[in-house]
């Protein structure tokens, strides 16, 4: 495939444009944030037992707060971009802890931050 054939390609309509897929990264990113933070404020089983294996128990209700605050920040376009920071150093911390703590599970907290914040960057 030759340079202008690509050029011609990406310059055509498609049904799933860069923003679309922005905002298809925003949504599936918001849900998980809505849906974790959620159960972290309610505190569920689960939560409190991950919370209190990392000697983090008084910090549950705050990053359930932050987590549902970013991924209703991401859907409103004025508060996108704040959002996908506020989410991306949520999960950032996420990983520096499960790395410090010899925790294997790194993979969703670093999708979700760099979901976050490329569903932005494509919407915008």
């Amino acid at each position: 495939m030759t340079m202008n054939t690509l050029k011609s390609y990406l310059n055509k309509e498609t049904i799933l444009s860069w923003s679309t897929l922005g905002w298809l990264f925003s949504l599936v990113v918001a849900f998980m944030m809505l849906v974790g933070g959620v159960s972290k404020i309610v505190g569920t089983e689960e939560m409190v037992g991950n919370f209190e294996y990392m000697k983090l128990s008084p910090y549950l209700l705050m990053v359930g707060l932050m987590e549902l605050v970013g991924g209703i920040m991401l859907m409103i376009p004025r508060l996108s971009k704040y959002g996908a920071v506020l989410i991306g150093s949520v999960m950032s911390a996420a990983v520096c802890m499960h790395l410090s703590l010899s925790m294997p599970n790194t993979t969703l907290p670093l999708m979700l931050g760099a979901l976050a914040l490329l569903g932005y960057k494509l919407r915008s």
